[in-house]
């Protein structure tokens, strides 16, 4: 029997798969949000809601000559900031599929992704309610994993 050891230099793991789940998160959390919303939408209000619900109907903004009531603002915001972490999360999936160097190496482009995905999870901690909270912490370690994994930045050996 051969006892001799072949050495195989050490193969760091990819990062581009963690970076993936974590643009997925962004992904799943406007779906989720979308449909939570859908959801609320449909169900039978309670006396506190709907007291809630005809405050923001009586109450009304003038912004640039358009007059919009509180709940408008409040349903328009949520709807569209929901569009918009769907559209950062594929366009975040695309821009790895097609520059994984981007993922590979530690660049801005890995650190601005997890530093908002971070900010996002402070505000998800101080103001919402737990599923913002447990998504945006998986999408944030799952992005944290990804720069672990991925080698130095060509930048920092310079």
């Amino acid at each position: 029997m051969n006892t001799a050891a072949t050495t195989r230099p050490l193969r760091r793991a990819d990062p581009v798969r963690p970076f993936a789940v974590g643009a997925y998160g962004f992904v799943f959390l406007g779906v989720g949000h979308l449909a939570l919303s859908a959801a609320s939408a449909a169900e039978a209000r309670t006396p506190q809601r709907r007291a809630a619900d005809n405050a923001m109907r009586e109450s009304t903004l003038t912004l640039l000559g358009l007059e919009r009531t509180v709940l408008d603002v409040f349903n328009g915001i949520s709807i569209v900031m929901a569009l918009f972490v769907i559209a950062c999360g594929l366009l975040i999936l695309a821009a790895a599929r097609h520059a994984p160097t981007l993922v590979r190496h530690r660049t801005a482009f890995g650190w601005l992704t997890l530093a908002l995905s971070m900010a996002a999870l402070v505000a998800s901690v101080l103001l919402l309610p737990p599923p913002p909270i447990v998504t945006l912490t998986f999408t944030s370690c799952a992005l944290a994993l990804s720069l672990r994994r991925a080698a130095p930045s060509a930048r920092a050996g310079s």
